[in-house]
């Protein structure tokens, strides 16, 4: 029997040199050359005015948050489909994440249900890009306009996507993207925070580096550098980026070949799709994604675990994706009941994610899909 993992780490095949070179230049701890240097690839790809390397994107969303001035009784808006840190990086400087619905045709947040919810103690929305896919950011931006929000956009799955011909993570005043080992583009664990208002700059960089003016002693502005914010070591060290560097390079690549396998897996799909039996989760109109993940929506959450254990049971590692963080221990502290977000539960319920990876090719894709084309048809 075929066995297909859900996820195999992308290399791209330069990270050893690069961190080789990391141990030549005796330079570690981060901030360095190949920090430098992936930065401003970032910049040139996303277009943006400022992007800063982090440890991981929760620590790029805790930097978003302190950047924001959230604090104690302020309330957040956020999607409760989404990873912990999209909620607990809120938390952290005090404030009350308050969980939305989302859109079920593109598990996006729910802008209705956003505007429905905001209140005088409404400070911000953290707006996920789901799967790489963006949402109606110009009805955001008015939204958060008309109220006098800060919005984080967490594009953590977000790299190479476009919304209105626009990179993901630059629509809102600041945006965050993963590189975890588990995205299309990584450093085993990192991120970055992308500043989008250049007045935002020199504050940001003074609270990613632990509080510090250091940036502006280096650059030659200041005579010494002192305590000037509260922030905290949010950078990653040089072997961090310069493993990063050298995936960054393989993007365009990694992109058209994921971009192909995605393709596949949806011209295999759709007699399926056509007999009703599932949906493929696609992006919305006006944006442009990044094939990170191939999901299908079931029509009942019994139906998605009957799939799921089927396939595993066929060497095909298919997965669950969040579940609700309204529906979570935390979730239920901040006084939340499972029933409170009804379109959340079973839409997230209702799907299973399927393997979607480099190191897989179109027959894997065959395969995967005649197993489940198989449990339709067992006599065949």
């Amino acid at each position: 029997m075929r066995s297909v993992k859900f996820n195999v780490p992308f290399l791209a095949g330069n990270e050893k040199d690069y961190i080789n070179e990391v141990f030549a230049s005796q330079e570690f701890a981060g901030n360095g050359p190949f920090t430098k240097r992936t930065q401003h690839m970032l910049e040139d790809i996303l277009g943006a005015e400022r992007v800063l390397l982090t440890h991981s994107c929760t620590g790029a969303l805790e930097m978003a948050s302190m950047l924001a001035g959230f604090g104690p009784g302020d309330e957040v808006l956020v999607p409760s489909y989404t990873f912990v840190t999209s909620a607990s990086s809120i938390m952290r400087t005090g404030a009350t994440p308050v969980f939305c619905e989302i859109d079920e045709e593109t598990m996006l947040l729910d802008l209705n249900d956003v505007e429905a919810k905001i209140n005088a103690k409404t400070k911000g929305i953290v707006a996920v890009d789901y799967a790489g896919f963006g949402m109606d950011y110009e009805r955001l931006e008015k939204i958060c306009t008309a109220h006098n929000l800060v919005c984080i956009e967490d594009a953590a799955q977000g790299l190479g996507s476009e919304w209105n011909g626009k990179p993901l993570g630059t629509h809102t005043q600041f945006g965050t993207i993963s590189f975890h080992q588990t995205k299309n583009i990584h450093s085993g664990l990192g991120g970055c925070i992308i500043i989008n208002n250049s007045e935002d700059i020199e504050r940001a960089e003074m609270v990613w580096e632990r509080g510090t003016n250091r940036s502006a002693f280096f650059k030659g502005l200041v005579d010494k550098y002192n305590w000037q914010v509260v922030g905290s070591s949010f950078y990653p060290s040089e072997m961090q980026a310069a493993f990063l560097c050298a995936q960054l390079e393989q993007l365009d690549e990694n992109l058209s070949r994921r971009m192909n396998l995605w393709n596949h897996y949806q011209r295999l799909l759709s007699p399926l799709e056509k007999k009703g039996l599932l949906r493929v989760l696609r992006h919305p109109e006006n944006c442009k994604h990044n094939a990170h993940m191939m999901a299908l929506v079931f029509n009942s959450p019994e139906e998605a675990d009957r799939v799921r254990l089927y396939l595993n049971k066929n060497g095909v590692q298919a997965v669950i994706h969040y579940v609700p963080l309204h529906e979570s221990p935390v979730g239920k502290d901040l006084g939340y009941n499972p029933e409170d977000l009804p379109v959340t539960s079973k839409t997230a319920s209702s799907l299973i994610r399927l393997p979607l990876h480099l190191s897989m090719d179109e027959d894997d894709v065959e395969y995967v899909v005649t197993t489940l084309q198989a449990m339709h048809h067992p006599h065949h």
